[in-house]
């Protein structure tokens, strides 16, 4: 609150009492007092107003903490037709729950808000503020589809609240380094991603003339972008490229440009549905083209879509694990999501985002009991080479650099069956 010193400074310099004569020398003294008196008075108020201040600042570095919870809020897209990457933030709460039955973080236990974006920008803004202004949580976690997550930056990024990306890819979302420094990529960001596509289709040997299928927008570009600059700078030529949008539901004359095009391999910047679609009618019209695609599809899924093996048989995706999706290294994961999660389904979406999960624990316990935003925002800059067990990279981030994690694997099927690859015919 405002301190209100305006009567006390009246007093102050008000004078004598009417009538009383004063000599000049008197007058000299009386104004050396009010001065002082008017000094010392701006000097409290401007002290108490900066009291008033240093509250508020305490306030909002442990909103959402109790002595007991730690309320963290997680968006995702739990509805819609990009439903299927909910099981990313489904995994990521079901982390926070296992730790929870470990007994929590220094005493604290996560206390979990999740609010439906639908892959929908006006909706993710919605569940952001009311996340933020009216559950009031510590800090956000999740975030699938970087439309959503960069239509959300501009009410997120200057409350300062802690905001970690556990599965968009778009490099915007967390740089250049926010005012309040306070966003993390917890995954790997369109130009880990990016460069991981165009080294994989250069490692074909041959490869030379390469087709471009791509949606439009700033996500598909965070992919395509650096692909082809990798692609071009190892000698080969984009020969054609061709938008395929959200929501299209045929790509015949696409197939059929291709088809006439003869490229060596496709690079397709696209989202699971329109995957699904491409490669449907590229079997449709026997288009047998090796394609690239993004971690905007899963392997398994697209197949359990498709329906047919032979549509898939030519079809490679980014990878972020250390294993494939049911692999020895993935169990235990796999076994905790279930544990919370018993009808589930695991795909290449479900651990995705509790690596950056594992980060987020490392640092609240770095931090010890006296928790406070800007603490645990100095702790996640402090993590180097975290290897969570989960992501083919390790998690480093620093002050200046928020993408975590710089590099990802590639998956395939290989005799028909899902495999990790970290180059043409050759396995992680």
């Amino acid at each position: 609150m405002p301190v209100r010193v305006a009567n006390s400074i009246t007093l102050a310099i008000d004078g004598p009492p009417k009538g009383q004569k004063l000599t000049a020398r008197d007058h000299s003294k009386l104004e050396r007092k009010r001065k002082m008196k008017i000094s010392r008075l701006i000097a409290t108020a401007a002290a108490l107003s900066l009291l008033g201040t240093a509250g508020t600042t305490m306030a909002g570095e442990t909103t959402g903490l109790t002595d007991t919870t730690i309320k963290v809020g997680v968006m995702g897209p739990f509805t819609g037709n990009a439903s299927s990457y909910s099981k990313a933030q489904i995994g990521l709460m079901a982390y926070f729950k296992h730790i929870n039955d470990q007994g929590g973080i220094h005493g604290r236990k996560f206390e979990i808000v999740s609010e439906d974006t639908a892959c929908a920008p006006a909706k993710g803004i919605a569940a952001a503020k009311k996340l933020v202004h009216q559950d009031k949580v510590f800090y956000l976690h999740g975030n699938s589809c970087s439309g959503v997550a960069m239509a959300v930056k501009p009410t997120v990024s200057p409350t300062g609240i802690p905001w970690i990306i556990a599965h968009a890819v778009n490099p915007k979302i967390s740089m250049p380094v926010n005012e309040k420094r306070s966003i993390f990529h917890g995954v790997p960001a369109g130009p880990a991603y990016g460069s991981t596509m165009g080294k994989f289709v250069m490692s074909k040997p041959g490869t030379k003339r390469v087709a471009v299928v791509t949606h439009t927008n700033d996500w598909a570009k965070a992919y395509c972008d650096p692909a082809i600059k990798v692609i071009k700078d190892s000698g080969g030529e984009i020969i054609q490229t061709l938008a395929l949008e959200r929501g299209q539901t045929d790509s015949t004359p696409q197939v059929l440009k291709l088809k006439q095009a003869k490229p060596d391999f496709i690079l397709g910047c696209l989202y699971e549905a329109e995957t699904v679609i491409f490669l449907r009618d590229a079997k449709k019209y026997g288009v047998k083209i090796p394609v690239m695609g993004t971690a905007g599809t899963d392997l398994e899924n697209t197949l359990e879509r498709l329906g047919d093996i032979s549509a898939v048989r030519n079809y490679f995706v980014l990878h972020s694990f250390v294993d494939k999706v049911d692999g020895p290294k993935m169990k235990k994961w796999n076994d905790i999501i279930l544990k919370y999660n018993p009808k589930e389904t695991i795909t290449g979406f479900s651990a995705v985002s509790m690596a950056s999960g594992v980060a987020a624990v490392t640092a609240l316990r770095a931090v010890g009991h006296d928790l406070t935003r800007s603490k645990f925002i100095a702790e996640l800059d402090k993590i180097r080479n975290l290897k969570t067990g989960i992501l083919a990279c390790d998690i480093t981030w620093t002050s200046t650099d928020r993408h975590g994690c710089k590099k990802s694997a590639v998956a395939g099927f290989v005799n028909d069956k899902p495999t990790v690859l970290s180059a043409w015919g050759k396995t992680w």
